[in-house]
């Protein structure tokens, strides 16, 4: 026998008890045909039982006769009051405001299709026993056809957090529900769904806009298909942003980035609707990587890859200066569904080797070259931004010539780079992708004192060293950047108790003659506006009036 976590069981208690009672909410009386059906209701934690819903679907605004382009809203009102159960496990009642109802409406008649309606998650507490009473749910759409539209009530769902889950009930019918409510529609009809893009061209993987009118209410799906409109898939849609309002269609699609060069068609589907349009696709570059792309005879490469055609075979093997590929070389593997590959273990096992080349398959069509040189590895490096900081502050660290997706430890060393200690940085992380290029911060630990320091960093295989300045004092600046004429909000920390304080622009080494002076407060803290009106200004300096040497400075760039 399964058992499940308590916090699970608790939620579906409460979601079994709700959805056990088959119809969920009373409406006041409706001048609407109501409908009654049988449901089949399931949902992940048990297996309520089989009832009866009784509906009315009632239009706003009322009308004996609409025209096509009117937009209706239409309320489902429930017309049972469900029961609480008699034993509601652990939690002991239905929350209040825990449950919301999601309803399908379909249309019949002149104009065809389904749209979802909802309501709000508002409801009493109900005790075992009592009534449960959910709010109507609610929607719209446009009328886009004339004659008689019929509108029938069809699936529903229930969702229900408990004890910090939310859960679906999902009701569906299980005998044919009759029509609840015909709409008489005149005027022109607005006839079949119309589609564009924009652009017609572009490349795989690209964001391109789709639009139409014509279209009923409901959520569009897409698939690409053919030249000829056969052959509709959606698995090369990456992503899908089409929204339908008032009729109208719009927003956004992107393909895989794998789908070949070709002429294609998009289709797009709401409800009963749907259209197509023609449209050609590039196909993007294919690319890879090199780690490392240095190396002596013997080095052992990772190959990294993209755009590639889905699940074929992709081959590196070497060439010499004269354009000559050494099949012998040969490493290889398959690419992914979504066009990237790796291969891990291509060798340059010969001196003459100075690119790598790539193919998909023996297709010699599909190669290009990766140069590979031949020496000595070239040592990491590392450099640290700002290279001036304080206690506590942040610092941005960035490198080349690192172990492909290793990882890297920090410490703080000696100006000399002697006397590294990890405890004196607080904080990372630091990344190193698949090329060798490291980034990531670190955060100087509070208790470190003012002075110049070495940033060691270290992945295993490598190391390397930057300077760093830890300073007692130091700015923030409401803005690094800014044409001239710019005010400055300039924050300074560290300075003496009550002492005043000449803020001033600076050109490289030199004060400007942009100046602003403050007092800091009993903590050393101060806040001044400096108006930056230099366009050679490269950063702003605080210097106490009677300790020049007590200062701290940041950069400042003007712009325009």
């Amino acid at each position: 026998m399964r058992r499940i976590a308590p916090r699970r069981l608790i939620a579906a208690s409460v979601v079994g008890a709700i959805a056990s009672t088959g119809a969920l909410v009373l409406a006041p009386a409706a001048q609407a045909a109501t409908v009654d059906y049988g449901t089949h209701c399931t949902n992940p934690y048990s297996t309520p039982p089989d009832g009866n819903v009784k509906i009315d679907l009632v239009v706003t605004p009322a009308k004996s006769t609409y025209q096509v382009g009117d937009v209706v809203s239409v309320e489902w009102q429930w017309k049972l009051y469900p029961k609480a159960p008699t034993s509601i496990p652990v939690v002991g009642k239905v929350p209040k405001d825990s449950t919301y109802a999601v309803g399908t409406v379909k249309l019949t008649g002149a104009q065809t299709g389904n749209f979802a309606i909802q309501g709000p998650q508002i409801n009493p507490e109900a005790l075992p026993g009592q009534d449960l009473i959910l709010s109507n749910p609610v929607g719209n759409f446009t009328l886009t056809q004339a004659g008689q539209v019929n509108l029938t009530p069809d699936i529903y769902s229930t969702f229900t957090t408990a004890v910090g889950q939310k859960v679906e009930t999902k009701c569906s019918p299980i005998n044919p529900i009759a029509v609840s409510r015909t709409l008489t529609v005149d005027g022109p009809s607005t006839g079949a769904p119309t589609l564009s893009a924009n652009p017609g061209e572009f490349n795989a993987g690209s964001t391109v806009a789709l639009s139409g009118a014509n279209w009923t209410a409901g959520t569009p799906s897409v698939e690409l298909c053919d030249a000829n409109g056969a052959a509709c898939t959606a698995t090369r849609i990456a992503a899908n942003s089409l929204v339908v309002a008032n009729g109208a269609l719009s927003g956004s699609i992107n393909t895989i980035a794998t789908v070949p060069t070709g002429n294609y068609k998009i289709k797009v589907k709401v409800g009963a609707g749907e259209a197509l349009t023609p449209v050609k696709i590039n196909a993007v570059a294919r690319q890879a990587t090199l780690s490392p792309n240095r190396g002596p005879v013997g080095t052992t490469v990772k190959v990294t890859g993209k755009n590639f055609n889905p699940n074929l075979t992709v081959i590196a093997r070497g060439q010499t200066a004269t354009g000559y590929v050494l099949d012998e070389t040969a490493a290889y593997a398959d690419s992914a569904a979504d066009g990237t590959v790796t291969i891990p273990d291509f060798v340059v096992s010969d001196p003459s080797i100075t690119a790598v080349w790539i193919t998909e398959g023996v297709d010699e069509a599909t190669g290009f070259a990766l140069p590979f040189t031949i020496g000595a590895a070239l040592p990491a490096t590392l450099s640290a931004s700002p290279a001036a900081t304080h206690a506590g502050g942040s610092v941005a660290v960035s490198g080349n010539n690192w172990t492909p997706n290793g990882s890297a430890t920090a410490s703080l060393c000696a100006a000399d780079g002697s006397a590294c200690s990890a405890a004196r940085i607080s904080s990372g992380p630091i990344t190193i992708a698949a090329d060798g290029t490291l980034a990531g911060n670190v955060t100087i630990a509070g208790n470190v004192g003012e002075g110049t320091y070495k940033l060691k960093l270290s992945d295993g295989s490598n190391s390397a060293l930057a300077s760093v300045t830890v300073q007692r004092r130091w700015l923030e600046l409401n803005k690094t950047s800014g044409a001239p004429c710019t005010f400055v909000l300039v924050t300074g920390h560290g300075y003496g108790s009550l002492a005043w304080v000449n803020v001033n622009g600076l050109a490289g080494d030199s004060k400007t003659s942009d100046w602003a002076g403050a007092w800091a407060n009993a903590n050393g803290d101060f806040s001044i506006w400096i108006l930056i009106t230099k366009s050679n200004t490269t950063g702003i300096i605080a210097s106490e009036t009677f300790h020049s040497d007590r200062n701290a400075s940041t950069p400042f760039t003007v712009t325009g």
